[in-house]
């Protein structure tokens, strides 16, 4: 189940304004099952009528990545993407489709206290991204 995120009472917790855009990008991002650019986003508000310019989102986004509320990704395509800041979770992506899905499983938690007890030490964050081909796409190329 997704986190569901008390825009208002997040922003303002956050010494932001609570500003009907800044609540539509939350959402938007909220309501992705896996990151979304910056373009993607742009397009979501215009189809929900809320005025926005590229350059505004931008600055909202580095705004609410600053205090934590999304997380920024670079997945080696020329592009961030963004989501909602939760704990660490790892992702597959597709190097033909462009696919992305999150991984998120106990065994890096396994890793991390192995980590732990055999180097002294401790991990404080991390990210894994894991490049290959879908399901979808290897029974095209088959």
């Amino acid at each position: 189940m997704k986190h569901q995120i008390n825009h208002e009472k997040d922003l303002q917790n956050a010494g932001l304004e609570s500003t009907p855009v800044r609540q539509a990008v939350l959402h938007i991002i909220e309501e992705q099952k896996s990151p979304i650019d910056v373009a993607s986003i742009v397009s979501s508000l215009e189809s929900h009528n809320i005025k926005a310019d590229k350059v505004t989102v931008y600055r909202i986004l580095d705004l609410l990545a600053e205090k934590g509320l999304i997380a920024r990704l670079e997945f080696q395509e020329g592009k961030f993407r963004y989501e909602v800041a939760t704990s660490d979770h790892h992702h597959l992506i597709c190097l033909n489709c462009g696919k992305i899905d999150a991984i998120e499983d106990n065994w890096i938690e396994d890793l991390e206290k192995e980590i732990k007890q055999k180097k002294g030490f401790i991990v404080q964050r991390h990210s894994i991204e894991f490049y290959g081909l879908c399901a979808e796409c290897q029974k095209k190329s088959t």
